[in-house]
């Protein structure tokens, strides 16, 4: 009932101005910025006016950032009475609508681009979710190969060297689109934190989105990708040493194939041949490690896992589920690829072999990738009907309904096919090729997988 000088915005986490920040159009037309903004809590925002605001409808869009650097925008609308009348406006007596209203229930005259103005998203980047959600596809589609393939090169891979050389090739390209993902989220922020793609320059943007968590996350992965990038070929023969894939299975007995006793650490059977080489990882070799060790640290800085729950705790669960998944993800991914390069090159493709070699790392990885995911999902959402009544729940059960596929196949490969291999010396061809399709199929899934889970990355929960 009086001209406004200041108004107050609360949000229910702590978050900073992004992008333009709070911005008014006056009943006047006029598109103006608080003189000042204070806050003494991240949480309550008050945005101060020298000239108060008087005379009609007006307009405030707020755009601020969270902790984990999603942006979160809103708008909404209140009337003033004219400072010169003597005639008080009627206020609603029911609360004012926090969406943008339709164009033509707006009152006309200055205040008729009001609509326009309401709409939140009106003035941000063209297409900028779109390229966010692309360059996050991009890193963890990089993450899970390199992670994954470097993985399967070091436990599971055992062959000629070729194969193993084929298999670092793709380490190497899968680097790169790391690499390429994380550079496309620093220029997706940086237009994030000003609204337009041309004043991502400024040093002071670099210096607000590298000083981030998201920031330090972005920067980890280039850090991960150009260590994982000196993967390179360096092979002995793979009953040099100790099998880590006989070990795992000695000390917990799962996965196909037969039953090894504690300990075990040389060649038992169908696992090693006389003539296989290993990829040998002592030596400089050992950076890329590093590289998987920063890459898999990075996921505790990004994502809701910066918000949700106990920090730490959430943070190493997050890491486990990463690294976890990449590990399964990349995995089926490079078997599927090798068990296909071999068959196109007409030459025996051994795939009971890495069928049972992988079984044991993916049964592990698929144990705990659940069981970290089960409790962040749980850390994450407020109840247990947010599963279908908010967009980041459906998009969960989406992506668990994918990962429900690609487990049963790979489950269907455990109990069905590399039994059935086993027992056929030489493997049937209609088995080989049934298996192929299988690990193909379980390999598409798993591409969706990453692409619902870049989109619970960018959602708000």
């Amino acid at each position: 009932d009086e001209p406004v000088s200041e108004i107050t915005i609360v949000v229910s986490g702590e978050a900073q101005p992004s992008g333009e920040g709070f911005v008014v159009l006056d009943p006047g037309g006029e598109v103006r910025m608080p003189d000042r903004v204070t806050s003494g809590d991240n949480l309550s925002w008050s945005l101060h006016f020298d000239e108060p605001i008087e005379g009609g409808t007006a307009g405030v869009r707020w755009t601020v950032a969270a902790p984990d650097a999603h942006p979160i925008e809103g708008s909404f609308r209140f009337t003033v009475p004219a400072a010169s009348s003597d005639e008080q406006l009627e206020l609603p007596t029911e609360p004012l609508p926090t969406e943008p209203l339709p164009a033509e229930s707006l009152p006309a005259g200055p205040s008729s681009s009001l609509g326009e103005f309401l709409d939140a998203g009106a003035s941000r980047a063209p297409m900028l979710d779109l390229v966010g959600m692309a360059a996050r596809g991009f890193s963890l589609l990089g993450a899970m190969l390199a992670i994954g393939g470097i993985v399967f090169a070091a436990v599971v891979m055992r062959g000629s060297e070729r194969d193993i050389r084929s298999v670092l090739f793709w380490v190497r390209r899968a680097s790169v689109v790391l690499a390429l993902g994380a550079f496309g989220e620093l220029l997706h922020q940086l237009a994030s934190v000003n609204g337009n793609w041309l004043t991502i320059w400024p040093m002071s943007s670099f210096s607000t989105v590298l000083w981030s968590s998201l920031g330090l996350a972005i920067v980890m992965r280039l850090v991960g990708a150009g260590m994982m990038l000196r993967a390179h070929l360096d092979v002995v023969g793979a009953q040099a040493g100790p099998d880590p894939v006989l070990a795992l299975h000695g000390a917990v007995p799962v996965g196909a194939g037969p039953r090894v006793s504690a300990g075990a650490t040389g060649p038992s059977g169908v696992y090693v041949r006389a003539d296989d080489k290993a990829w040998r990882v002592d030596g400089d070799l050992t950076l890329v490690f590093a590289g998987v060790a920063v890459t898999v640290a990075g996921f505790a800085f990004d994502g809701h896992t910066v918000t949700e729950g106990m920090r730490v705790l959430t943070s190493l669960v997050a890491m486990a589920h990463a690294a976890a998944a990449a590990v399964w993800a990349g995995g089926v991914v490079m078997l599927a690829h090798v068990v296909w390069r071999r068959h196109q090159q007409g030459r025996d493709s051994h795939a009971v072999q890495l069928a049972i070699r992988f079984s044991v790392v993916a049964a592990i990885a698929l144990v705990v990738a659940g069981g970290a995911g089960t409790l962040l999902a749980v850390t994450i959402l407020d109840r247990f009907s947010d599963l279908w009544t908010t967009t980041w729940g459906r998009v969960l059960v989406a992506k668990l309904f994918l990962v429900g596929v690609a487990a049963v196949l790979g489950a269907y490969n455990h109990k069905v096919l590399i039994p059935r291999m086993m027992r056929r010396s030489p493997a049937a061809p209609h088995t080989d090729a049934e298996f192929r399709r299988s690990v193909l199929i379980e390999g598409v899934a798993i591409g969706f997988v990453v692409l619902l889970t870049a989109l619970l990355v960018a959602s708000a929960s």
